[in-house]
């Protein structure tokens, strides 16, 4: 409780400070008279209290100022969200549960396009080819939005959308220094020239993780987003990115071996979108949009399988190689019929593929299908009332076929006071490893060659078998229901949201164990077993969450996320599941702009008791404070700014295993634009 303490007396501090204005400040109500837009809720532009889901939105002002050197720590900003990490350098999510270092019920873009990865399920948050400062925004759509975005869009939806060049200064050089290795580097060029304009983004990343793991990184990356203007209503639209690098691991085993180290990996990564759009009015508007991505990791462990007498000792080198790509065609069509009725749909085909001989256990690429036809329509009634519906039907050939309807109606019964009930429904679809994972380690030749001689069935029996999906997977499924209230006080400079929502999951995948034949098995019944993937728990959520945002005068801005969650499961992993989640979250963040071009920015999360699923220990409620000190003078035609981050300011706390600690981290971070 002493930290918890400490974090609020230390904001508090800002909040006492901003509030010390406010009423002075009374007749200045303009910076803070509308509610935010959003895109993501249901694919058209919507004002957060009309919109049919709940929306967090972080903006790029919050985005600077929390110092975040990684996307992925944004999330603390989100109600029920959660954050850690596994073996250093895998991000564990979660939202109101399920936290895992594979999060697959969460959907993600960039700027709506899915990156979710067709192998694993989630995006590799580490490894993503753009800048923290090339996001406008990050919109967080909770609850399942599979009518918007189909299946994977299951407990939420993020949307990571990029800055317009035409917003942009023309050069920015930033650069972080500090603990822990961190050597980072980011160049962006931007302009305007007639009908094209454009942003280019060069940078890198490096730094050598947490204490407790092999987990250093180096990534360099480069992105492109250019828009060309083809007369009054067309615009072609090309974004294209790349990232490179070496990532590590951690050991590929806790056990003493000769040459057991660090799992250092290798990994590329690039995708490409091209779309064309032509805007005929603020509601009519038709897009047509191609996409491809590209990603190989490669990565040899060496090390020394040791046997039993008489087979000996063999040099047994290790792979970890997958690739998969991604090939998309998607257009949409946004259409007002009338002035209270309008809607947006489209039609969409992908194919996934991807490859791997040491998780399927061929040479041979899987390949993953899908076709998608969606719809919504907003429709307005009587002045005050909206009504929000919408459906997703998709075939895909990894499971069955099938709609994901929602419906929402809002109701503004004051002016700035919103009531909003709603129902949706959604799935996730098995990933390509879970429907058809043969990960195996087969003997090595030379050891195969002597069973053989000795006339040994064990000859003709993998060393080991580490997992084998042999079950016909259905796709998970999820029915939530939602009551919000979204409130303006612009009088007070308040913005308040409270949602209570329940989820109810059945068919959850998860692994099992059974019993398979092994060479290994001969001599130690650990490895006489292997693992599959099957549909075997349910489980109800029920969650209550509440945000303000409070602006007492133009240079402070609060913002307060609370929630509430119970899980309720019922299965083979119920126990799991129901610890997936911590009970309560707590965010609390404040900025605040000073005399003399100094801004300050401070934020304290507090993450009830929980264990992240596979294989995290359980591990006790964590307090995390986060500072940002930054000052800005006028260099030349420019501006500089120089800024100190401190992470884990009280000193940190464990992530995924208790000695997991991810303890007090600072760097400098510089900037020049202009």
């Amino acid at each position: 409780m002493k930290t918890g303490n400490h974090a609020f007396l230390l904001v508090g501090g800002l909040l006492v400070h901003g509030a010390a204005g406010a009423a002075g400040q009374a007749d200045d109500s303009g910076y803070f008279a509308e509610m935010p837009v959003v895109l993501t809720a249901s694919r058209l532009t919507q004002t957060l209290d009309a919109a049919p889901a709940a929306v967090t939105v972080i903006d790029q002002a919050t985005i600077k100022a929390s110092g975040a050197r990684d996307l992925a720590s944004l999330f603390r900003l989100v109600p029920g969200m959660t954050v850690g990490l596994y073996n250093g350098r895998k991000v564990t999510l979660g939202f109101h549960g399920l936290s895992d270092p594979y999060f697959r019920q969460f959907q993600v873009l960039i700027d709506g396009v899915s990156i979710y990865s067709p192998m694993w399920g989630g995006a590799e948050w580490s490894e993503l080819p753009i800048a923290i400062e090339d996001i406008e925004r990050l919109e967080v759509v909770s609850g399942p939005s599979a009518a918007a975005f189909g299946a994977n869009a299951f407990l939420g939806v993020v949307n990571i959308i990029t800055r317009d060049p035409a917003t942009e200064s023309r050069f920015e050089a930033i650069s972080n220094v500090g603990m822990t290795g961190i050597r980072d580097g980011v160049l962006r060029i931007a302009g305007n020239d007639g009908d094209l304009r454009y942003r280019l983004t060069v940078g890198q990343r490096a730094d050598r993780g947490l204490e407790s793991y092999p987990d250093d990184r180096r990534g360099t990356f480069v992105n492109l987003r250019s828009h060309y203007r083809l007369g009054g209503q067309d615009e072609l639209r090309l974004q294209a990115a790349y990232i490179g690098g070496m990532t590590q691991n951690g050991a590929y085993s806790d056990e003493p071996n000769p040459v057991n180290g660090p799992r250092d990996g290798n990994y590329d990564q690039g995708m490409v979108q091209l779309r064309w759009t032509r805007v005929q009015g603020a509601d009519e508007e038709f897009w047509v949009q191609l996409f491809h991505s590209e990603r190989s990791h490669r990565e040899a462990q060496p090390y020394s399988l040791i046997l039993p007498r008489p087979f000996g000792t063999w040099r047994y080198p290790l792979s970890f190689d997958y690739s998969y790509r991604r090939d998309d065609l998607e257009m949409q069509r946004t259409h007002r019929f009338s002035p209270t009725l309008r809607g947006v749909w489209g039609l969409q085909g992908r194919e996934d593929s991807t490859q791997s001989r040491v998780y399927f256990a061929t040479g041979s690429a899987q390949h993953s299908t899908l076709y998608r036809l969606f719809g919504t329509l907003e429709w307005q009634p009587a002045p005050g009332w909206t009504v929000s519906g919408g459906a997703m039907w998709e075939w895909n050939n990894l499971s069955e076929n099938g709609a994901s309807p929602s419906i929402a109606l809002n109701h503004q019964f004051l002016p700035g006071h919103t009531l909003r009930v709603r129902w949706a429904e959604g799935r996730r679809t098995p990933m390509l490893y879970e429907e058809r994972a043969d990960k195996r380690y087969e003997l090595p030749a030379g050891l195969r060659s002597l069973l053989q001689a000795q006339g040994s069935r064990l000859a003709n029996l993998p060393l080991v078998q580490s997992t084998l999906a042999r079950d016909a997977l259905d796709d998970e499924r999820i029915q939530s229901r939602e009551l919000s209230y979204l409130g303006q006080f612009p009088d007070r400079h308040i913005e308040l949201e409270l949602h209570a929502t329940e989820h109810r999951l059945k068919r959850l995948i998860g692994l099992y164990d059974y019993p398979v034949d092994t060479a290994m098995g001969a001599f130690d019944s650990y490895y006489a077993s292997t693992r599959g993937f099957r549909n075997d728990t349910s489980a109800s959520i029920k969650a209550l969450t509440g945000s303000v945002r409070w602006q007492p005068r133009r240079e402070t801005n609060i913002r307060l996320a609370l929630s509430r969650t119970t899980i309720d499961a019922r299965g083979a992993d119920a126990a799991a599941i129901e610890e997936s989640g911590p009970r309560h979250t707590v965010s609390l963040f404040a900025m605040q702009n000073l005399p003399g071009a100094w801004q300050v920015g401070a934020g304290y999360y507090r993450v009830g008791a929980m264990r992240t699923m596979s294989g995290g220990d359980l591990l006790s409620a964590v307090d995390r404070i986060d500072i940002r000190i930054a000052k800005t003078v006028q260099w030349g035609s420019g501006k500089a700014e120089i800024a100190l981050v401190i992470q884990n300011a009280t000193g940190g706390g464990p992530l995924f295993e208790r000695d997991d600690v991810d303890r007090r981290t600072s760097w400098l971070n510089l900037r020049y634009t202009y």
